[in-house]
């Protein structure tokens, strides 16, 4: 009796498991017929073969690349290579990738950007918020864009306890911004079992040198994160909610 018992409990839990992983693959559209199609004024951009993360322009049309991560079960196409931060200039006909030089003591070596998003303080200093995985952990990077010479001038690394996982960022001020966390797991092999079974835990928190704090959370996987102009409401591509401040 007890031998029954297990194998209906063991066909119980196959069964169950089979129902979220085919869940799973349908939320990933991994059974979608993807069809060719033939992409009008699209060129490669050399230099960024590594792959490109995130995206941040300045209005005059410089754009800022974050290049080169390395994450927990996804393909690098330089494992060996640092990441790296490239500036275009989307005013040229054929705009080119170029790799920023990094100066003030940062180890480049541990460079591994993730999110970024742009500040643009009252007297016009630019300042690039990069995330970074170390050791795949998670800190925020802030440097000075210095113009002239095209290169990033590093001033300081932030780190907390609840900045784990972090994707991306959004800037709303001196070391104030909006983060998201896309695994509560940080083992590779638990985050997939959190993606299949649905599991909801990951959040967008606020930093400030004064406030951290969790601002939303219950979503499946929180990802890339914006802010209205008027810093009133702030979306990603799972949900748009008003700010709290």
């Amino acid at each position: 009796m007890g031998k029954l018992v297990a194998l209906v409990l063991l066909g119980v839990g196959l069964s169950l498991v089979g129902e979220m992983f085919l869940a799973f693959r349908e939320r990933m559209n991994a059974s979608r017929e993807v069809e060719p199609v033939e992409p009008e004024n699209c060129r490669l951009i050399e230099e960024l073969e590594n792959g490109s993360e995130d995206i941040d322009i300045l209005p005059g049309g410089l754009a800022f690349i974050s290049s080169g991560l390395k994450y927990p079960g996804l393909q690098n196409f330089a494992p060996d290579e640092p990441g790296k931060i490239f500036l275009m200039d989307l005013n040229e006909q054929n705009p080119r990738a170029q790799a920023l030089e990094i100066s003030g003591g940062f180890d480049k070596e541990l460079f591994n950007p993730h999110g970024i998003s742009i500040f643009i303080d009252k007297d016009h200093t630019v300042y690039l918020y990069v995330v970074n995985h170390p050791h795949m952990k998670s800190t925020v990077e802030i440097f000075k864009f210095e113009e002239q010479q095209r290169s990033l001038v590093y001033l300081k690394t932030i780190k907390h306890e609840l900045l784990k996982s972090v994707n991306d960022i959004v800037v709303l001020g001196p070391e104030q911004f909006y983060a998201t966390r896309d695994h509560y797991f940080t083992n590779s092999f638990l985050s997939l079992f959190e993606m299949i079974l649905d599991l909801r835990w990951t959040y967008v928190l606020f930093y400030s040198p004064k406030e951290v704090k969790v601002v939303a959370k219950g979503f499946r996987s929180a990802n890339g994160i914006t802010v209205s102009a008027d810093q009133k409401y702030f979306a990603s591509r799972m949900f748009c909610l008003r700010s709290p401040g």
